[in-house]
This record gives structure tokens, C-alpha cells and sequence, in this order.
């Protein structure tokens, strides 16, 4: 390696740095040659990035996260590069465990050996003051301070170490013998590079030969001359104590005879060199000269100009003073710590009209924001907001709000802490008065993973109206430990209350859950074994409120799903925990704005008589009044029947709740509501989903119910003999000490790969137990082919076959093929042929049904500024349904942009529909103006919409747009203004 190549310089930064581990001694003056550098073997660590200059790599490391950054050190490669490198360990092992904290902050890695040729020492204490450092070096008693040196590192830090050794083992030996002197100090044992260290270099050695008095003071040099003009020059003696005995041999220089005409030549042809080499340089010399002279007077010209335009604002021109003359630099300390902020101010106007019927409404809509991020340390940060917004509609009133904000931060090597207040104040003219505050705290803790982790939550919601007075709190703690990353327990404890003081009502949640897991691999990773055990204890308070004699109990065992799908009818949702979990503030992911959002409810087949809907963000009135609910129930969740259309719902604006009420008791296992239609002009999600059950009572009561049970898991995967995968996968689940389900699953699976082929088969087999049912059995057989003959066609096939058993008795089988083909005809040409059949038996009514899906693509770039795709698909199941879809863009040059679009649904013995858009995008030179212009038109509605966009300045953005609507025959038009500093 070049680092070990060379004798290195200890004031350049070429060499191996560590902050907080190798640091670079601030102090040294002398070198490190290269015979004295030892590779004891290699060290484990990670690459970040690499760099050609020094000091974009010290940049780089400050940039870093404080947790990575007190790790880094810079490393000079073969090729001449700087690396940024960070952690070093003895073991690949170590090394690993400090993967999640780079992928925590999304840092790209890589593993790379460092060789070890440190040095060890003790490090004393570690502080981004030079002072400090010094103060805590003298404060030493002597015997220590004699063996301490301060380190400053690459991004700024300085350390103070002392009893600098070959080996920690030595070090240790001098810990043990200054014991007495060293208890109070904390310190560590961490390695140093000998490249910065303080170390003399070797002596030189000085010869020295017996001479004469006359051969020290003399330097005799004989020059004899003979008669066919040669000349030979003899060096007698040297001077002393200078020169080697090597160097004090004579030497003798023969030159060759030189006649007289070649000597006047040679002279001639070098006086004419000389002649034309300063003619050049004259050149040269007159054309800086005379560009020096023109850059003089357009500097000149310019400051005439300034000065005139200055006279003519009459502004007074002030002319600076010079500058006194500076003998040295004297720095204060300041008071307080120096504290880096921003100040951030936004600001928008917005205004609106809308026009219908003859009849027009507007508005106004306006607000501001101040923002003060800062960062008194490294480790200290805070951020101040506050946001005022006001709404004027058209009815001569208004509506403002008020959100003050403050956010702290404290992090450090043992924890972080962080905090933070906020209030939210809406008043109206109508006599509105809203305030609603909130309150959260945050632990973590950052030590070693030697110990246990810590995380503590506390939060407070209190929200106070004319109408409403409730307050909500929650606590969660966690903590685990995990050993050599094989064995591991964690604990975890959360506790929730939401009460409504008007109408004294309370729900109170409190859960406990442990952990237990282990995991280890034997044979090289053949054999991989992992086991987790998993305990809880839950318990669930509520009042129950009496409406005309009877009231609406929750029912707790009940998990959600949700999804966007356009087909109700056939769908299938994913499981979503959020829509359960009693965080009745954060989203579930749910938008409120797009139509078509499924949300469902798993019941486990309990009575179920209204349903509630708990939504977040800034919707009004107004948006929820333009909702439109459908109601789906269904029994395996991938068949639906539609059970009410526009469902009647009410919605509580100060609870934020909508209420459903089902027109009868449902006892299906799944409920769905669909939103079909949304028109929301502002952001709203869901938060949670709860369902209750009627019950006739005559008063008011509390309800209590605790659950507990258990979950084990159980997996082994074997890497058998001819490549052969087997995997193992055991879960049971059990309730209040009574086994409630269990599920075992077993897959075989083996990839054969031969040229440019790829085949995959797999088996694999489920069985299912439910308490009081019988067992449900699942398996299947798979067969996939894949191959790439060429770099512009590729193909694939399959196959699977499926039985499902309940007992002994076959219930349903299936059978799919798919197949499709990818190939790239021309350079812009691609084109894609994909097909799916599908044939499903149902064994116990002797029924079958087939259905399959063709779908034919192609993207073709047919000109450079012209685009096209077309796609056809054909579905064939209960009824037969084409998509057709066609699209180009044509970009004739960077000002203009042509989007046009059309597509086609038809379905046999149904309603057709079609729908075609187009839209120009105009963007002169420059880009501070933008022009979009479009139209839409589906199944005969055609709307046209048009807008501007305008930067005025670094500053301000202005918009404008206008929108129309043939069905409604309503123009809507507005115009915003965006200022920031």
C-alpha cells in the first residue's frame, strides 16, 4: 500500500485520523519513517465515502450525525484517494452490531480491512475546547503530565492521553502501577496513530577520517591542460564531517576535444533562441497589459453609473472609512454560549370565487409563519414556530387560528431527550372560542449495547370549546436486552385514558407485553433455528352511556383492514393494525380525500349495530357533508354484498366521531365502508375504527374486561443435500390459558439455474386449527420458468395447483397458468404480451369456473420529441370487460409540452365508458412564467381548466388558475401569493 510506502510528514493530512479513538497529536513536529511502521494484522470497519482532497473529507465528517461522526477517521489509499472511514473492530461480529445505527440515518456502507499498525494509549477526557484540554493537561500532577500529550481530531475535537504503548496489555500494566493517581480519571484504552505521534527520528551518522590539518581547511582542486585540447579535472580532498568515506574517492572527468567552428555555432544558434523566446514574452507582456487596461475602465464606467443612479434616488452616499491598522487578533469570551439560529418567515394570500347558477360566492384566506430553528450545541437544538391563519367567506365573517409551537432536543452518548408544547386557539366572529393543547416528552437511551435500552412516552391532549371539555393521556415504556445478538427478552407497558368531562364518559386501556426470543445457526448456516415466546395481559375500562333505554357496548376483539379499490364487489384488503391500535391521533393511512377508500372491520362473527369512524386533520362542515358511504359485508373477505347505498351517517364536530348506525344487526365476520364520493377541499384521515354491539340496560355503568394470553413461534430452515431448501413454521396462539389457534407450515423448494435459464419448483402445505372448528388444511405445488436468451427478449412461465380441505374433505381446488414475453423490437420500440388462466372447482357443489386475462403493451419513442403507448387488455370471468388505453407526449422544444390521452372500458351487457384528457404546458425561456391549459371529458361531463404560474423574485410566487365544469355549469377562479424569508 502507498500509506506504508513512503516516510510521511506528521503536518500533512495524508494519513490515518480517528476522532474520538486515533487522534492526531496537535503538537508534533517531527516524522515517522516508514521502516518503523509495524502491521500487526487487520482491523474491521466501514467505507463511507471517498474524496480526491483532504478537505472535502474533514467537510464530510462534519456533516455526519454525532453518533457516527465521533467514529470516523480519514485513510489514504493506493490510487491517491481519501476515505472517510468510521469504526474499527477486531471482529466482523462487533463490526455488525453498528450496521443499524448507519441505516438509521440512511449512510451507504461498505466492509473494508484497516491495517493495524496503532499504537495504544489512555484517553483521559474528550472536548471541542483547546483550552479546556490545556487546563485539564496542567491540572495533572506531574508524574502523568510528563507522559500526556493532547490530540486534536479531524473534525475539531481535542483529547488528552497519556502511557503511550505497542499493546493494550502494556498499557494496562501502566494503569495498574499509577492506580492510586488514575481512579478519579474515567478514561478508556483506544489506539492512536503512530503517524501523529511525537517521535524522533533516528540520528544520522556523521563520518569522520583521520586527515592533515591541511586536508580539513583545504580544498585543492588541479586542473591540468595538454596539447590536444583535452582537459582533465582532479578533486583532491573534501571537506570533513560532512561527506562519507564513499563520497571522498577521487573522480576524474574526461572531456571530448571540441574544435573552434562548432563552439562559434553553438553560441550563435543559442543567442537566437534567447532573441525569439523574448519576442514572444513581449507579445504576451502587451496583450495583459492592454486587457488589464479595458478591465480598468469598464470598472470605472460601472461606478459612474452606480454614482449617478444613487444621486438621482437621493440617497446619501456614505463613503467607507479605511480600516485601522491591526496588530494582532484578541478574542473574548463570550457570556453565554454562542448559539446558532435561522429566521424563517412565509407568508400567503389566497382568494376565490365560485360561480353557479347566475349566483357567485367568494372568499378570502391569509396566513403567516415564523419559524426560529437553533442549535445552542452539538447536542442542545430547540425550534420556536408560529402560524396565524384567517378565513373571511362571503357572509361578512371570519374565522382565525392561532398554533404556537415549541420543540427541544438534548442528545448525547447515554440518551436523548427530547420534548415538545403546542397550542391551538380558533375563534369566530360567531362567538367560537377552541383551544386545544398538547404535551409530549421522549427517552431513548444511546448507551453501549452491553446494557439494556430504555424508551419512555408521555403525552397529554386537552381540547376545551363551548361545547367540549375533554383530555387524554398516555404512557408508554420499553425496555429489552439482547445478547450477542442470539438471546434476547424485551418488556413493554402502555397505558391510555380518554375522558369527556361534559359527558362523563372515560375509556381506559393498560397492556402488558414480554418477550422472549433466541435465534443461532450450526453447520456453516445449514441449519438455522429461531424460537420467540410472547406474553400479554390487557385490560379495558369504559363507561356505558344509556340512549332510550339501551346503550352501545364496544366490542374489543376486532382487527381492521383497509385499501383503495375501485371494485367493491371483488376485493381483497391488507390487514391494517393502525385502524385498532387506541392511538386516536395518529393517521392510520386512510385519506379522507380519495375516493374509493375500503375501510373494514374483522368481528370474529359478533353482533354488531353501529360503527364509529375517528377522523383527524382540518375537515369541515362543509367536506363531510360531501361524503357518500356504501356499507359491504362478507364472510372470507373476498366476496362482498352491498347492504346499503349512500348510508345515512352523523358527525360530531367536536369529537371529530362519524357515526354509523347499520339498519340491521350484522353478524357476518367482515363490515366494509367505502367511500365512493369525496369532494374535501381540506387534509382528513381516519385515526381509528371501533364497533358496538346494542344492549338493553337500564342505568349507567362502568364495564370492565382483561384478556391475557400468549404467541409462540417456532421456525428451522435447512439448506439439504442437491440444493434442496426446507422450512419449518410453527405459530400458536392461546387465550386466558386455553389454545385458541394454531398453524403449522412446511415448504420444500429447490432453483436450478443452466445458462441463461432459471427454473423454480417449490411444495408447501398448511394446516390450520381453530378452537371448536375443524382442521383446515391448504397445499399447493408451484413450477416457474424464467429465461433471457438474448439482452432484448425475455420470458416466463408458471404453474400452481391448489386444494383446500376442511377436515378430511376437499372443499375447492385451483388451478393457474401464466405466461408472458418482453422483447424489444427497434431502439424505441417495447412491447409486452402477458396472460393469466385461472380454473377454480368447487368439490363440494361439483361447480366450476374459468377466468382468464390478456393484456398486449407497447412504448414506442418514435421521433425525439414524440412519445406513444397503447396497451389492450381482455378479462373473461362472470363478464367479459376491454380496456383499451392510448397515450403520446410531444415536446417540440423546451417551451412547449403536449400531453394527449384516451381510454375505453367496455363490458358485455353493461354500461360503457370512455374518457379522454389533453393538456399543453408552455414554459418560456427563463422558466419564471408557466402556462398549463387542459380538458377532460368523461362519458359526455367535460370540464376545462386553465393556470399560471409566476416567480416574481426570489421571494414571491403568484398563481392563478380557472376551472370549469359543463355538468354543473359552475366556473371556479382564484388567485394565491406565496412570500418567504
Amino acid at each position: 500500500m502507498r500509506f506504508f510506502q513512503r516516510s510521511i510528514a506528521v503536518l500533512s493530512i495524508t494519513t490515518i485520523s480517528m476522532i474520538g479513538s486515533i487522534a492526531i497529536n496537535s503538537y508534533a513536529e517531527t516524522t515517522l519513517l516508514k521502516e518503523e511502521l509495524k502491521i500487526k494484522g487487520y482491523l474491521f470497519s466501514f467505507r463511507l465515502k471517498s474524496f480526491k482532497k483532504t478537505e472535502d473529507a474533514f467537510n464530510f465528517i462534519k456533516k455526519l450525525p454525532f453518533e457516527v461522526r465521533k467514529s470516523c477517521f480519514i485513510f489514504e489509499n493506493t490510487s491517491g484517494e481519501f476515505e472517510v472511514r468510521c469504526f474499527l473492530f477486531k471482529s466482523k461480529k462487533a463490526l455488525n452490531a453498528k450496521r443499524k445505527l448507519l441505516e438509521k440515518f440512511r449512510l451507504n456502507y461498505k466492509e473494508v480491512k484497516t491495517p493495524d499498525i496503532f499504537l495504544y494509549s489512555y484517553q483521559l477526557i474528550t472536548t471541542s475546547d483547546k483550552k479546556r484540554a490545556e487546563k485539564f493537561l496542567n491540572s495533572l500532577p506531574e508524574v502523568l503530565r510528563k507522559q500526556a500529550s493532547i490530540y486534536k481530531t479531524d473534525s475539531g475535537f481535542y483529547t488528552v492521553r497519556i502511557f503511550l504503548s505497542e499493546t493494550p496489555k502494556e498499557v494496562k500494566k501502566k494503569i495498574k502501577l499509577f492506580a492510586n493517581l488514575i481512579k478519579r480519571y474515567k478514561g478508556t484504552i483506544v489506539p492512536t496513530s503512530p503517524i501523529k505521534v511525537r517521535k524522533k527520528p533516528p540520528a544520522q551518522k556523521q563520518y569522520k577520517e583521520k586527515t592533515t590539518p591541511k586536508e580539513e581547511t583545504k580544498q585543492i582542486v588541479v586542473i591540468k591542460k595538454k596539447s590536444n585540447k583535452t582537459a582533465e579535472v582532479v578533486i583532491k580532498a573534501f571537506p570533513t564531517m560532512v561527506a562519507t568515506p564513499e563520497e571522498r574517492r577521487k573522480k576524474t572527468l574526461k572531456l571530448k576535444p571540441l574544435s573552434e567552428k562548432e563552439i562559434k555555432s553553438e553560441e550563435i544558434s543559442f543567442i537566437k533562441k534567447q532573441k525569439e523566446e523574448e519576442k514572444v514574452l513581449k507579445k504576451k507582456l502587451k496583450m495583459i497589459i492592454e486587457e488589464s487596461q479595458k478591465l480598468k475602465r469598464k470598472e470605472k464606467e460601472k461606478k459612474k453609473t452606480e454614482i449617478l443612479t444613487k444621486k438621482e434616488k437621493k440617497v446619501k452616499i456614505v463613503i467607507p472609512k479605511k480600516e485601522p491598522f491591526k496588530t494582532g487578533e484578541i478574542k473574548f469570551k463570550p457570556i453565554f454560549p454562542q448559539i446558532d439560529r435561522n429566521i424563517l418567515f412565509s407568508a400567503y394570500w389566497n382568494y376565490g370565487t365560485n360561480i353557479k347558477d347566475g349566483t357567485s360566492s367568494s372568499f378570502i384566506n391569509e396566513g403567516y409563519s415564523l419559524s426560529l430553528p437553533g442549535e445552542i450545541t452539538d447536542g442542545i437544538k430547540y425550534s420556536f414556530s408560529l402560524t396565524y391563519s384567517k378565513f373571511y367567506p362571503d357572509d361578512n365573517t371570519w374565522q382565525s387560528t392561532v398554533r404556537p409551537y415549541l420543540s427541544t432536543r438534548l442528545s448525547n452518548d447515554i440518551f436523548t431527550l427530547s420534548s415538545s408544547v403546542g397550542l391551538t386557539k380558533t375563534e369566530s366572529s360567531e362567538g367560537r372560542n377552541d383551544k386545544a393543547t398538547n404535551y409530549n416528552v421522549n427517552f431513548s437511551s444511546g448507551w453501549n449495547p452491553k446494557y439494556p435500552y430504555l424508551s419512555i412516552n408521555l403525552s397529554k391532549n386537552k381540547s376545551l370549546s363551548n361545547t367540549t371539555d375533554s383530555e387524554s393521556n398516555s404512557q408508554r415504556v420499553s425496555t429489552g436486552y439482547t445478547y450477542k445478538n442470539r438471546i434476547g427478552i424485551t418488556y413493554s407497558f402502555s397505558h391510555s385514558k380518554n375522558t369527556d368531562y361534559i359527558r362523563d364518559t372515560f375509556n381506559e386501556n393498560t397492556n402488558h407485553n414480554i418477550g422472549i426470543f433466541g435465534k443461532r445457526s450450526f453447520l456453516n448456516g445449514k441449519v438455522f433455528v429461531s424460537v420467540s415466546e410472547n406474553l400479554y395481559f390487557s385490560n379495558n375500562r369504559y363507561s356505558v352511556k344509556i340512549v332510550e333505554g339501551n346503550y352501545y357496548s364496544k366490542i374489543i376483539d376486532v382487527s381492521g383492514l383497509s385499501g383503495v379499490d375501485s371494485t367493491p364487489i371483488t376485493s381483497s384488503l391488507t390487514p391494517n393494525a393502525l385502524l385498532t391500535d387506541g392511538d386516536y391521533n395518529t393517521s392510520a393511512g386512510v385519506n379522507l380525500q380519495t375516493p374509493y377508500e375500503n375501510i373494514a372491520i374483522e368481528t370474529n362473527y359478533n353482533p354488531v349495530d353501529m360503527i364509529l369512524v375517528y377522523i383527524g386533520g382540518n375537515l369541515t362542515d362543509t367536506d363531510i357533508s360531501t361524503f357518500v358511504w356504501d356499507i359491504y359485508t362478507s364472510n372470507d373477505g373476498n366476496v362482498w354484498t352491498l347492504i346499503s347505498t349512500n348510508a345515512p351517517f352523523t358527525y360530531d364536530n367536536q369529537t371529530k366521531i362519524i357515526q354509523f348506525l347499520l339498519p340491521t344487526t350484522i353478524t357476518t365476520n367482515y363490515i366494509k365502508l367505502v367511500l365512493k364520493i369525496t369532494a374535501a377541499a381540506n387534509t382528513g384521515y381516519v385515526t381509528e375504527i371501533e364497533a358496538y354491539k346494542k344492549t338493553t340496560a337500564i342505568n349507567t355503568d362502568t364495564v370492565e374486561s382483561s384478556t391475557y394470553g400468549d404467541t409462540t413461534r417456532a421456525n428451522i430452515r435447512l439448506q439439504l443435500p442437491y440444493k434442496l431448501a426446507y422450512f419449518l413454521n410453527y405459530e400458536r396462539t392461546s387465550r386466558e390459558g386455553e389454545e385458541f389457534t394454531s398453524k403449522i407450515t412446511n415448504n420444500l423448494s429447490r432453483n436450478w439455474k443452466y445458462r441463461y435459464y432459471l427454473i423454480n419448483a417449490g411444495i408447501s402445505r398448511t394446516d390450520s386449527f381453530m378452537k371448536d372448528q375443524e382442521k383446515r388444511t391448504s397445499q399447493s405445488v408451484n413450477l416457474n420458468l424464467k429465461a433471457t436468451p438474448l439482452h432484448t427478449l425475455s420470458w416466463r412461465a408458471g404453474a400452481s395447483y391448489t386444494e383446500n380441505f376442511i377436515g378430511s374433505e376437499k372443499t375447492t381446488s385451483a388451478i393457474t397458468l401464466t405466461s408472458g414475453v418482453n422483447a424489444r423490437l427497434f431502439t424505441g420500440l417495447n412491447t409486452e404480451i402477458s396472460g393469466t388462466a385461472t380454473h377454480a372447482t368447487n368439490e363440494i357443489t361439483g361447480t366450476s369456473d374459468t377466468a382468464y386475462s390478456l393484456r398486449v403493451s407497447a412504448n414506442a419513442k418514435l421521433y425525439p420529441t414524440l412519445s406513444a403507448s397503447a396497451s389492450v387488455q381482455h378479462n373473461v370471468a362472470t363478464e367479459t370487460t376491454d380496456i383499451i388505453s392510448l397515450s403520446s407526449t410531444w415536446t417540440p422544444s423546451d417551451i412547449l409540452r403536449l400531453t394527449v390521452s384516451q381510454g375505453f372500458v367496455l363490458i358485455t351487457n353493461g354500461e360503457n365508458t370512455s374518457s379522454t384528457s389533453a393538456n399543453i404546458s408552455i414554459v418560456p425561456r427563463g422558466g419564471d412564467i408557466k402556462y398549463n391549459f387542459g380538458i377532460s371529458s368523461s362519458n359526455g361531463n367535460t370540464n376545462y381548466r386553465g393556470s399560471i404560474y409566476w416567480q416574481i423574485s426570489d421571494y414571491f410566487v403568484t398563481n392563478g388558475y380557472v376551472k370549469y365544469e359543463d355538468s354543473s355549469k359552475t366556473t371556479t377562479a382564484g388567485v394565491n401569493l406565496n412570500a418567504r424569508w
